[in-house]
């Protein structure tokens, strides 16, 4: 990514965007101080520890500038651009989608109980034939990995392949309206978190959410061997495809 710091500040609807920006250029995005390099933009996190906590390291490894929520305003650095918002998750959610609609790639995006990582590599390298394409880097594809991907693009990307994984109810229905994507991909409906859905059918239900973000004339691909999967189906209007032993076409 390349974008500047006024620009950054416009598409997270900064709290501070009053302010006259200075014309830095932004090369990346990471939350893990440790591991930002030269260029990027900290996006401090709330989890089991303060990310506010660490601006200090993120400066010594080259932040250019830095998200910072509203909260922490008498902790603001004064070393480098602060972005203030309300919250610094959903101003990385914001900006990644904001990356994704100025960039425009066509968007794959894969979820399933099992075989989700080996589905997105497998389609990203035929696709990577043909096209200048990006994928979700390891497995990395909750709410805070698939903006984080979507940032990762090279400006003449033109596909993106998005992985997508969850644990509650909720979580698939707001990453796939964030990307929105072209195709949508289900590989199978297994056992994986049964503990938070008691059933697999409720697993099937949760899985679905995958197609609530996708476009009207996109496909919807999902394993045609799974009667959970087949049933689900006739409720979505898009174009299908399935896949598995006894190919159908709905």
């Amino acid at each position: 990514m390349k974008m500047q710091v006024a620009e950054i500040a416009k598409a997270v609807q900064a709290v501070n965007a009053e302010q006259a920006w200075p014309d830095v250029n932004v090369t990346g995005v990471a939350f893990d101080s440790r591991k930002l390099q030269a260029g990027d933009l900290f996006i401090p996190l709330m989890g089991a520890n303060d990310g506010h906590q660490y601006i200090q390291s993120a400066i010594e490894h080259g932040a250019v500038a830095t998200l910072w929520a509203s909260d922490h305003a008498d902790d603001v650095p004064e070393d480098l651009p602060v972005i203030m918002v309300a919250d610094t998750l959903t101003a990385l959610q914001q900006l990644g989608q904001y990356y994704l609609q100025k960039i425009n790639p066509k968007v794959v995006a894969v979820t399933g109980s099992n075989g989700k990582t080996t589905t997105k590599d497998m389609i990203a390298s035929v696709l990577g034939t043909q096209f200048n394409v990006t994928k979700t880097h390891a497995n990395f594809n909750n709410q805070i990995g698939v903006p984080v991907t979507l940032l990762s693009m090279e400006p003449n990307t033109e596909v993106v392949v998005v992985e997508m994984g969850m644990d509650h109810f909720g979580e698939l229905d707001f990453l796939s309206r964030l990307v929105q994507p072209d195709v949508a991909v289900i590989t199978m409906i297994g056992e994986a978190h049964i503990e938070f859905f008691g059933t697999r059918d409720r697993i099937a239900d949760a899985k679905m959410e995958i197609v609530h973000g996708l476009k009207e004339d996109g496909t919807f691909i999902f394993n045609g061997d799974e009667p959970l999967l087949q049933e689900r189906a006739k409720e979505v209007s898009q174009h299908q495809r399935t896949l598995g032993w006894m190919i159908r076409t709905p």
